[in-house]
């Protein structure tokens, strides 16, 4: 990066969130975090507290949103110049098996949060020389995936928020980046889903390989990144040719209907 940034990271107390702000600190940039659990954030922030500032929220509630905004446009005497919108939840299950809290939940945290957040933070953010907008998905915003149903639609509209806000934002100095992860080994996997992915011989990258590609992305205007091979070539086929992955996936299905019955039991 040609300058130090100002980064806001929702998510910061742990997995990728704290990987990102920790190599942030690396770059010399100062980084505020945000999450509900305040213990993770003070023991994020020992690791460079000249760097590092916190703020206890909780994003699926508007006024801890509106707050968030407000206190980020000033942190720092100047606000943050970067949002790294990372803050997510998961939860493996066939549809049938969801009732509706947690499907709320995992839209509200996954979706509805990182745009209204965003949104409370354009004014300040048109404000400046130069700002920047990263979005954390997942390579299931672009696969549809057998018992990541509401997951996936979280993550497929929050590719589309990017993507739409990228274009509405053309001629300004704010630029719109979408990161999409593989599988993570973070607290939001059961260990059922990391067997699951361990059997089906999908790859687990450490949250420090995501922070390092979201962080190097930051010098570049590249709009998307799926990260990993063979998901990458999955996500493009199944742009163009979704009949060749639902061949492959159907195959999985009776692995992955043993591995999320052993980790949802009746």
């Amino acid at each position: 990066m040609s300058s130090p940034i100002r980064a806001l990271v929702t998510g910061g107390g742990s997995g990728i969130g704290a990987a990102i702000a920790r190599r942030l600190v690396d770059e010399g940039a100062r980084v505020l975090i945000t999450g509900r659990d305040t213990s993770k954030l003070q023991a994020i922030a020992s690791e460079a507290p000249q760097q590092i500032g916190i703020l206890v929220a909780d994003l699926t509630i508007d006024a801890d949103r509106k707050r968030v905004a407000e206190y980020a446009s000033h942190w720092d005497h100047v606000g943050i110049d970067t949002l790294i919108n990372n803050a997510g939840t998961g939860g493996a299950g066939f549809l049938e098996d969801s009732n509706p809290a947690q499907i709320d939940a995992v839209l509200q945290t996954n979706l509805i949060a990182p745009i209204c957040l965003t949104q409370a933070l354009l004014v300040h953010l048109k404000s400046l020389p130069e700002a920047r907008i990263i979005n954390i998905g997942s390579v299931f915003g672009y696969i549809g995936y057998p018992s990541q149903a509401v997951y996936s639609a979280s993550k497929f509209g929050l590719r589309g928020f990017s993507e739409a806000l990228h274009r509405e934002l053309a001629g300004t100095r704010i630029s719109v980046q979408h990161v999409a992860p593989r599988a993570t080994r973070t607290t939001l996997n059961s260990n059922a889903m990391d067997e699951l992915n361990r059997e089906l011989g999908n790859r687990i990258d450490d949250p420090d390989q995501v922070a390092q590609v979201v962080v190097a992305g930051l010098s570049t205007r590249r709009t998307n990144k799926v990260i990993g091979w063979p998901e990458a070539l999955f996500a493009r086929v199944n742009a163009v040719l979704p009949s060749l992955v639902d061949g492959a996936l159907v195959k999985q299905l009776p692995v992955i209907r043993r591995f999320i019955q052993r980790g949802n039991p009746s």
